[in-house]
Formats: structure tokens, C-alpha cells, sequence
């Protein structure tokens, strides 16, 4: 059995060298409490190798793997960032489990399944920074088990920094993936590329403020493309790949604001979005039309192309963060996007400062509230005559009712049954024992957001 060693530090400045080993039964314990704000974890996969029956964690190969049990005393949403040292590309990966042929993968969120599993970025991996990255939410009796790896088979030192997460989005499904089409336009003058400081769209197009968002009745400048995001120009310390390279503006027109359409089409109806990405540096975000959203922008009223962001840095839990380093968030509420029909994004991305030398621009959206998913109900059969047993799946945050009709499906035949509604408190199952003598009887399940 080999062994390797690392240092566990903690934020109060205090620091461990421990002895570790690289094996899934002896994975090394870091316990992160709720009286720390952040804490580091420095190894190395040099010597280290993958055991019979491992998973492919991130969907590589194990070939140099590092096992870590992490525990926590109070709930919260972790997130660890995996950052290079000598080793060129870091792989994770979260789970739960007791032995490596029944591991789980963990999943970010609770009601939308992905995988916190990550890559380094160079390009493909984690989106929106260069650093493998994953977030989940973690609860205190479980063990989770991280795995660190080095892509193909690469290895050297690592650090891994662990922190609750600023992201506080639930999605229920996704509506905008990162890698999605954008058209866009940018506000340059590229004939007198020196000559205005900025360039003003409304010069040529009088409503183009007002209209931009949408295709219907927009009548301005031509919007390029689509193209895939990311986008942007400069050196952007956090994502240094990009999709596709947007012109970069003359010394003069470093303001610039550039624009950006695109569709979806929710499969149920929603009440709330969720945005995150990497926006370099602020962006007013509008659904058909309307604006619902701001990212580091400031609250000016008439947002134009001469707007700026509020600077090159964002703040967050009072942590001031560069945006070309940190990921931002932003959510939309009291919408009302009907399911099966197009919902038109716009996006206009602005500059913190006159003098700005880069820009970017890569954006995933989710709906974070949206109709409930009809109750997938059974039907069970018990030793009492002519009673029965219904089971379900219920979620928090929703209600749950069941109705009863012996004449017909019609919808005014339907009626309450008498036990009421349930709201449960977390997810899990339900059940409901019913009662008829009827030759013929039906049941349904309506599931209605909580009140």
C-alpha cells in the first residue's frame, strides 16, 4: 500500500502534515465545519495509481486517483475547486457509497441531475473556469467521497480549495446550455474606429434601445451570427477558451457593449430563471422584451451603449472577486413562460471601465421554478376489503391532493378526498389509503406549487 503525503489547511492559518494514502478504504478524512469559512488541501497524485474496480471519474479513466472522506457538521452547499500545481489537468469527482463497485456519483443540485464531476478547462471540462470545479449539497452523517485525479494519465501537486458555495440555484431543468448559439451585435464604429469614444446604435436606428431585444420589429443594425458561446476578446484569466472571438475595440471604444439574442422553449411553464456564467464584466439581462435581470450593473434607469458595469470586480458574502476569475449569478422571478411556447433572451454585456482591455461572455440559464411534474402514483392492494393503498414520490416545496370520481374522467366529476392536502417537508414518499365499494373507481393526484 502506498503512501503519500499532503497538508490540510485550515483558515484559522493552522496546518497538518498527515500521512494519506492514495487507496479508496483508507481515503484520507477533512472534516469541514461550519466555524470555517474556507479551507486548503494540498497533495500531489505523483505515485499514486487507479485500484481494480474504480470509476471513471468525470468520464476519464482513473489512472492516478487521490481519495479524500469528507465530512461536514451543518448543511450547506460546498464547493471545492481543484486548482493545478506541477499537475497539468485535475479530475474530481463526488460520492457517496461504502466500497468502489457501489459508489454513487453526487449530484449538483437536488431536483436537476448533474453529476458533480469536473475537468480542468484546456478546452472541453468545467465551464467558466479554467479549474476543475464541483458543487453539492452536503449533509451532516454522510460521507462523501472526493476523488483527484491527473487527466491521462498526468500527475504532480494539486490544491483543493473547499468554501460554501455562492451559488444558490435550484433548477428544476435546463433552458440555455453553455455551449448554446447566440447571435449578437457589438457597438463599434469600425469605419472611425478612433472617432467616437462610443459608438451609439440609436444614431442610425432611433427606438434601437427599445427594440433590440427581439427579432419582431427590430429594425437597427444587423445581428451576426449565431455563433457558440463562449464569447469575447482579450485575456481572460478564468476561461482562456473561447468559441469564438469577438472584434476588439480600438483604444477609444473599449465601453463598447455588445448584444446578444437567443431562444428557448420551456417543456413546462415557468415562474423563475436562473443565470450563471462568466460575464466580464456586467450584463442587464430581458426575457421577451422585458428586462428581469442585472449582473454587477448598477441601478441606472436608461441603460445604453455608453453604460458601464460597476467595475472590473463583483462582491459577494463581502468578497470582492475579479470578474474574468469568478463565477456570477443572477435570478428572475414573477414570470409567467408558458410551457411549448418560444421565450426570446437578450443580453447586453458592458465594461466596467472606459480603459477595459478584454470582455467575455458565456452564460448557461435554468428554470429554477416551473409547473410541478405530474405524481407518478401505485396502486397497492391491502387485507382490508375494497381499501387501498397509494404511493408516490413527493418533493418539498410542492402540495399534493388526491381526487376520486366513479361516473366518469370528465373534470367535473372529480372530487376532493376527505384526508386533505399534503405539503411534506422533504422530499421522500407519500401514501394514501382509499376507500370504495364502487364497481368501478379512479384516483388522481394533483400536485400544485406550495402556498
Amino acid at each position: 500500500m502506498k503512501h503519500l503525503s499532503f497538508i490540510l489547511a485550515l483558515s484559522s492559518a493552522s496546518s497538518l502534515l498527515l500521512k494519506a494514502s492514495d487507496n479508496f478504504e483508507d481515503a484520507t478524512p477533512i472534516e469541514f465545519t461550519a466555524a470555517q469559512d474556507t479551507a486548503l488541501v494540498i497533495g500531489t497524485t505523483v505515485g499514486a495509481s487507479a485500484e481494480d474496480n474504480e470509476p471513471a471519474h468525470a468520464g476519464i479513466p482513473a489512472t492516478r486517483s487521490f481519495w479524500y472522506a469528507l465530512t461536514v457538521d451543518e448543511a450547506r452547499r460546498v464547493e471545492i475547486v481543484g486548482t493545478p500545481g506541477t499537475s497539468p489537468n485535475i479530475v474530481m469527482s463526488v460520492y457517496t457509497g461504502t466500497t468502489l463497485t457501489d459508489l454513487q456519483v453526487v449530484s449538483r443540485y437536488a431536483n436537476f441531475k448533474r453529476p458533480a464531476s469536473s475537468r480542468s478547462r484546456h478546452p472541453g471540462g468545467e465551464p467558466f473556469t479554467q479549474n476543475a470545479r464541483v458543487v453539492f449539497d452536503a449533509e451532516p452523517g454522510t460521507t462523501y467521497f472526493v476523488a483527484v485525479d491527473g487527466e491521462s494519465n498526468a500527475q504532480g501537486s494539486f490544491e483543493l480549495t473547499l468554501s460554501t458555495s455562492r451559488d444558490t440555484l435550484t433548477p428544476e431543468f435546463e433552458l440555455v446550455p453553455v455551449e448554446a448559439g447566440w447571435s449578437y451585435y457589438q457597438a463599434l464604429d469600425l469605419a472611425i474606429p478612433t472617432a467616437p469614444a462610443t459608438f451609439n446604435p440609436a444614431i442610425t436606428d432611433p427606438d434601437f434601445y427599445t427594440t433590440w431585444q427581439t427579432v419582431e420589429g427590430y429594425d437597427g443594425p444587423a445581428f451576426l451570427g449565431p455563433n457558440n458561446a463562449p464569447f469575447g476578446y482579450g485575456t481572460i484569466n478564468g476561461e482562456p477558451f473561447r468559441s469564438f472571438s469577438l472584434t476588439t475595440p480600438a483604444t477609444g471604444q473599449r465601453a463598447a457593449v455588445t448584444y446578444f439574442r437567443t431562444t428557448f422553449t420551456p417543456e413546462r411553464g415557468v415562474q423563475e430563471l436562473g443565470f450563471e456564467g462568466m460575464i466580464d464584466d456586467g450584463a442587464v439581462i430581458y426575457i421577451n422584451g422585458t428586462e428581469v435581470a442585472r449582473i454587477n450593473m448598477s441601478s441606472v434607469t436608461n441603460v445604453t451603449s455608453t453604460t458601464t458595469a460597476i467595475g472590473a470586480n463583483f462582491t459577494a458574502n463581502g468578497v470582492a472577486t475579479s470578474c474574468e476569475d469568478g463565477i456570477q449569478y443572477a435570478t428572475a422571478g414573477g414570470l409567467n413562460l408558458l410551457a411549448g411556447e418560444e421565450v426570446e433572451i437578450g443580453v447586453s454585456l458592458h465594461n466596467g471601465s472606459t480603459t477595459s482591455s478584454d470582455s467575455s461572455f458565456h452564460m448557461r440559464v435554468y428554470a429554477t421554478k416551473a409547473d410541478p411534474l405530474p405524481a407518478v402514483v401505485a396502486i397497492e392492494d391491502t387485507q382490508f376489503k375494497d381499501t387501498y393503498r397509494l404511493v408516490w414520490n413527493a418533493r418539498k416545496g410542492f402540495s399534493y391532493r388526491v381526487e376520486f370520481t366513479n361516473t366518469s374522467l370528465d373534470e367535473e366529476s372529480w372530487q376532493e378526498e376527505i384526508q386533505g392536502t399534503d405539503t411534506p417537508e422533504e422530499d421522500g414518499p407519500l401514501d394514501r389509503f382509499v376507500l370504495s365499494s364502487f364497481r368501478e373507481s379512479y384516483w388522481r393526484v394533483i400536485t400544485t406549487p406550495a402556498e
